[in-house]
């Protein structure tokens, strides 16, 4: 079973939300619910499935569940669920450039973007903060007429501007308007602080119009590096990585694959061995992306046993040993693994238990049930089961139990397959987990072997 740790997968089961009536999903095609919407005057809910990730289903619809959640989307959205893996479900991650799936959308009656949930989670105050989010940007001016003006030839710039961080904050791709901006722009103002900070928060794609004039001057860029802080530094870099990526998937480019795994190599600086797998990952995923299944299960087999592979079980959790003695000396590991020190008394702070563990694990167990998902191989399927095996030495929970006996049933051990699909079921039980039924109805198919 796929697991989203990079996603916020939170299990907090309250038997009185279970029972409580939710969101009412319409029952027809997504056209009609986009005639719903605009008839009534309501925003649109979308939710996409993964079944890949057997539970994340279920966590979901434990929070669609609330009482909160249906009042709140009742009044305000007409919801749509559907697989988004195939189908209209896929359309749709294309059309609105979906990052992950599952994940949910939330969008005005022109199916424009307001706002986006990555993953899924049991607490309904996700659901219900994106759902304010959507209904804020709504009294906005609507993309779609931004979107018309555009197309009509406006140029101006306080508009530019104005679209191009529209799109920047619905995920929507803003290469071109912004490549538009900068050469209508006059020669002597491209090199503005403000102008080239602009484009920077932009995270251009690399090699693009916008990120050629930000990155000609290598004094300039490197102090406006400094000045927006190593952190958004970071986070920028990540995103002009993700932007480029995505472009280069779209567009089946690999050259641009190839600039953008550079560009992140770059990134690293003087740290040549992780920037080197940072390149390596950037290519993995194009191939992954343009669905070449030879070139990744190759790149794949080489990059997760080197980076991954090497460590023993008991050094990595004696680093989140010593992360444990951070945490009781009040610093904290952040999500991105950055240390994070509470700056006033009751501050909160997101942190990730035991993040080495969880980043070894999901890595690692994301990449074997890709793998038995992609091919029948057995020199492939055999990669992905010493993987796999790998993440139960650090622990036993129904998903990794899943992913071990799936890739089992694919080699034709259908006896050890349903040995430890059996464990897995059992183990979620205890937990009175929501994964539970998807677990089960692998372990049906898996006996009457029609997986």
């Amino acid at each position: 079973m796929k697991l989203l740790y990079p996603f916020l997968v939170v299990l907090a089961l309250m038997p009185g939300a279970l029972s409580a009536q939710g969101i009412v999903f319409e029952a027809g095609s997504w056209a009609d619910a986009v005639k719903k919407a605009k008839k009534e005057k309501k925003l649109l809910f979308l939710h996409l499935d993964n079944p890949g990730c057997g539970g994340c289903g279920e966590v979901a619809s434990i929070a669609f569940k609330s009482p909160l959640v249906r009042e709140k989307f009742a009044l305000h959205f007409v919801s749509f669920r559907t697989n988004g893996t195939t189908g209209i479900g896929k359309e749709l991650v294309e059309k609105l450039q979906v990052e992950c799936t599952p994940s949910s959308v939330y969008l005005d009656a022109d199916e424009n973007p307001l706002a986006r949930y990555c993953g899924t989670t049991t607490l309904d105050r996700a659901y219900l903060e994106k759902a304010e989010e959507a209904l804020t940007r709504n009294k906005e001016r609507p993309l779609k007429a931004m979107t018309e003006t555009y197309a009509k030839g406006e140029r101006s710039s306080a508009f530019m501007r104005n679209y191009i961080n529209r799109l920047r904050e619905l995920g929507l791709s803003n290469t071109e308007p912004l490549d538009a901006y900068i050469v209508s722009l006059p020669t002597d103002s491209l090199d503005s602080g403000s102008l080239l900070r602009f484009v920077f928060e932009q995270a251009p794609v690399v090699g693009s119009i916008a990120d050629r004039i930000f990155r000609r001057n290598y004094m300039r860029t490197d102090s406006l590096y400094k000045a927006v802080g190593w952190n958004k530094a970071v986070e920028l870099n990540g995103q002009i990585t993700n932007n480029s990526l995505r472009k280069a998937i779209k567009d089946h480019n690999i050259d641009l694959a190839t600039q953008t795994a550079i560009f992140r190599l770059r990134t690293y600086q003087n740290d040549y061995k992780n920037g080197r797998a940072a390149h390596d990952w950037v290519l993995m995923r194009y191939f992954r992306g343009i669905q070449d299944t030879l070139q990744y299960l190759q790149m794949a087999s080489s990059y997760f046993d080197r980076q991954f592979m090497t460590a023993r079980v008991d050094s990595i959790q004696k680093l989140d040993e010593l992360d444990s003695q951070r945490r009781m000396r009040g610093e904290f590991t952040g999500p991105n693994g950055q240390v994070i020190r509470p700056t006033a008394p009751g501050q909160m702070v997101q942190v990730m238990a035991f993040p080495n563990t969880q980043r070894y694990v999901s890595a690692l167990n994301q990449a074997a049930w890709e793998f038995q998902e992609l091919t029948r191989d057995p020199v492939y399927l055999n990669k992905a089961l010493s993987w796999s095996k790998r993440t139960l030495e650090y622990r036993e929970d129904g998903s990794l139990l899943d992913t071990y006996a799936h890739i089992l049933y694919w080699l034709g051990r259908k006896e050890e397959a349903l040995e430890w699909q059996t464990k897995a079921v059992k183990k979620e039980k205890e937990r009175n987990s929501p994964m539970v039924g998807s677990l089960e109805e692998s372990l049906k198919k898996m006996k009457a072997g029609t997986l």
